[in-house]
């Protein structure tokens, strides 16, 4: 195959930022747009300048014989039974992440992946940042030796800077997540597989899991909240923290979040200083020595990490090769996220692979 006709299902507000990666890659068609939202497939083909079929029911994607693969974009309770159905009519599957709502479902996920045979992966762009691909790069490379500690720290503001937001978004898309039987959990399930996944790239899988997760009214509001992890088989450790700053305005283009990244070895620490908003004014990647620090300018744009998602899908279908986020690697961060739930509930450590 040469080029691969997609079909995006869920023309959302995430579809801004997951297309363009797909119009851009020169093996790529858009062939077809498909959402239920009366209008809303014609407003995104015109936004996009393309002419693609347009539909309105999932059938019709599965139906027709020209598309070739799907990037689903769509609630997470939806996950799974589109993912089976796209997979036994022969599609080629992204699904956003997270890739389900539970083990179980995670495995029935993985065993129809293993039987068809198209490829199946789960969507993570995190993963494709150019800051955290140099990160990568330069931890391999071993210039801050061996790495003992991880951290990851988001903040969350009361809006952008005026006049900086790269589109517009609907208010009400975000409504499913509040129902805990659609989605079962708050920021650290729907953010922060973002997070594990960043995490296991760079060091491996994560065996013990510890947590503090606050709750109140608002189901996805999930802050302040703390989550301690150890890496299997390496002396290291993982963490994260979500802060609010609701009376501060930040500097972004897409949402009104900050993410900081740290990897500390034992000859000096590598920092990554942004990654969906803008906030510090420093270089999107720092290494610091001890006796001096350098800062390394990469492409910083939040969206060239959806560009990287797109351009792996496509290549891994025109190249026969495995997509670099597996739906065994999906289950694993559905895993850690479970268990983040399960060690707050118990305030005891947990065990990811105890998640069944």
């Amino acid at each position: 195959m040469d080029k691969v006709r997609i079909a995006i299902v869920g023309c959302g507000n995430i579809s801004n930022m997951n297309v363009p990666g797909y119009l851009k890659h020169p093996n790529c068609e858009v062939y077809a747009l498909c959402d239920s939202a009366p209008g809303r497939v014609e407003e995104r083909a015109k936004q996009w300048g393309i002419s693609p079929k347009l539909y309105t029911d999932f059938d019709q994607v599965l139906n027709d014989p020209k598309i070739d693969a799907v990037e689903l974009l769509m609630p997470h309770h939806l996950h799974l039974p589109m993912t089976l159905a796209a997979l036994d009519a022969g599609k080629h599957v992204s699904c956003q992440k997270p890739m389900c709502r539970s083990i179980a479902e995670a495995d029935e996920m993985i065993a129809a992946a293993n039987k068809a045979q198209t490829k199946f992966r789960v969507t993570e762009n995190f993963i494709y940042y150019p800051p955290i691909l140099k990160a990568k790069e330069l931890l391999d490379s071993g210039i801050i030796g061996e790495p003992n500690l991880v951290r990851f720290h988001s903040t969350i503001a009361g809006s952008l800077e005026a006049g900086r937001a790269a589109f517009e978004q609907d208010p009400t898309a975000n409504e499913w997540r509040k129902d805990p039987i659609l989605n079962p959990g708050g920021l650290c399930w729907d953010d922060g597989v973002h997070k594990f996944s960043t995490a296991m790239k760079w060091i491996g899988d994560i065996e013990q899991v510890s947590a503090i997760v606050s709750k109140d009214q608002d189901f996805m509001f999930e802050i302040p909240s703390a989550v301690i992890w150890k890496f299997k088989d390496r002396t290291c450790l993982g963490s994260y923290e979500y802060s609010n700053s609701p009376e501060m305005t930040m500097r972004a283009k897409y949402y009104q979040v900050d993410d900081y990244m740290e990897i500390h070895g034992t000859k000096g620490a590598i920092h990554v200083t942004r990654c969906t908003g803008e906030m510090r004014d420093l270089p999107p990647i720092l290494i610091i020595k001890g006796t001096e620090t350098e800062g390394i300018d990469v492409p910083s744009d939040w969206m060239e990490s959806f560009n990287g998602a797109a351009n792996d899908f496509i290549d891994s279908i025109i190249e026969d090769r495995t997509p670099d986020i597996s739906p065994e690697f999906g289950k694993k961060t559905v895993q850690v996220a479970l268990a983040i739930y399960e060690a707050a509930r118990t305030k005891k450590a947990v065990d990811p692979s105890s998640m069944v």
